[in-house]
């Protein structure tokens, strides 16, 4: 076995409108390819979003036709399998999504929901000698609810075709994997009765890695698609007979500085503060030009609008020579923020739990019960965002405390 699994290229994406960005992705994705060819890889498996939008320009197409004909032309024997995430579905009115037309002109094979073989939605699948591949488009709302049907049948095919290791591509966010909290995430437990018809989930939609249980993947994008996702570690997966191996190309650097301005009292000192910060950054050596953001974060004691932000830009220009800059500043005095640097790494679940602990910690009172409240928090947690009734809610927390009580009083 020896395949790649990349997802959410977004060709097309001229961030910040810049027209070299454009660039950026086609070369990120031009890169995996180009790993595949060195690699001698069988297939190449894409978990959705190889388009940044719907209906794409000429220019954009150009770039996906270009990448995929060279991998045709020097690899004829590496198939290019894929799904179509959110930014690929076609509009209603256009019947026909971009993918379609690579698909119809053999630079890749779209898998789409289909009805046959007795079968209502997984009749169109890639036999290969050792591998089966399974691939379900951007279904949204509708994940959940379709993942006991989607198993159902693929249960069936392995019935009757013969069992092999199998491969099913989704395009959808895992609960729990984002520092955030975001629409549409579908919870773990959800994903079980996949469990014993799938060898490996080839997940798409997340930019960032994150693996679980030993079959569910997700690479992330390959490029930075929003600042939000730096430090994230991302790539595509090199999967062979020792197991996936997350590869992270070398794409444009970028650099987020951070500088805490709650000490700070005038405009002078701030921008004396900025040179000393930037100063002590390594300068950075690379044929590409970086990307640059420089985060203000703390209690401001002067009025905004007293910054010169352009100041600030021409200074960090003058040390990075960046493609592109910005200054944010973020203006807060709560001690539950963290920074960048706090939470790296770690996994929503694990940030809320940190955040539950040390707000614990504060209130004496509950120091020696921390693990039951904690784990009540969430559970709170989780039954408000299913929608569970207020009654229910207030009902687990009488439960919780009356226990913490009961134990108490036993304990003296």
């Amino acid at each position: 076995m020896n395949f790649i699994h990349a997802s959410d290229f977004h060709l097309g994406y001229a961030q910040y409108g810049l027209e070299e960005r454009f660039r950026d992705f086609a070369r990120a994705f031009q890169s995996v390819i180009k790993y595949a060819i060195d690699h001698k890889v069988e297939f190449i498996l894409i978990s959705g979003d190889l388009f940044h939008k719907r209906n794409i320009n000429a220019p954009t197409y150009e770039q996906a036709y270009k990448v995929l004909f060279e991998l045709k032309e020097n690899s004829p024997s590496t198939r290019v399998y894929a799904i179509e995430g959110n930014h690929d579905l076609a509009y209603h009115q256009d019947g026909k999504s971009w993918l379609e037309i690579l698909n119809s002109q053999g630079l890749l094979k779209l898998i789409k929901l289909k009805e046959a073989n007795g079968v209502s939605l997984m009749g169109d699948f890639i036999e290969l000698e050792d591998v089966r591949i399974f691939g379900v488009r951007y279904l949204g709302s509708n994940t959940t609810s379709t993942i006991p049907k989607i198993a159902e049948e693929i249960r069936k095919i392995r019935q009757i075709n013969g069992e092999k290791y199998t491969i099913l591509m989704m395009h959808f966010g895992m609960e729990g994997q984002t520092r955030y909290e975001t629409a549409g995430e579908i919870p773990f437990n959800s994903l079980l009765p996949l469990k014993d018809v799938v060898n490996y989930l080839a997940l798409g939609h997340y930019h960032m890695k994150y693996e679980t249980d030993g079959w569910v993947f997700n690479p992330g994008s390959v490029e930075m698609v929003s600042m939000n996702e730096y430090g994230l570690s991302k790539g595509f997966y090199h999967v062979n007979n020792k197991g996936p191996e997350l590869i992270s190309p070398i794409t444009r650097h970028v650099k987020r500085i951070k500088l805490d301005i709650s000490s700070i009292q005038t405009p002078q000192e701030l921008y004396s503060n900025i040179a000393v910060r930037i100063e002590r950054e390594t300068p950075i050596l690379s044929g590409r030009s970086p990307l640059i953001e420089l985060l203000l974060y703390g209690e401001m004691n002067f009025p905004k609008s007293d910054i010169s932000i352009e100041r600030i830009k021409e200074m960090l220009n003058g040390h990075f020579k960046p493609l592109f800059s910005e200054v944010k500043i973020i203006k807060t005095n709560s001690q539950y923020v963290l920074t960048e640097g706090d939470v790296r790494g770690q996994t929503r679940e694990e940030i809320e739990l940190r955040i539950f602990s040390d707000r614990i910690k504060l209130d004496g009172r509950y120091r020696e019960n921390l693990s039951q409240i904690v784990n009540a928090m969430v559970e709170v947690k989780k039954m408000a965002a299913a929608g569970i009734e207020d009654s229910a809610i207030q009902k687990e927390l009488r439960w919780c405390f009356e226990k913490i009580r009961t134990e108490t009083l036993n304990d003296h």
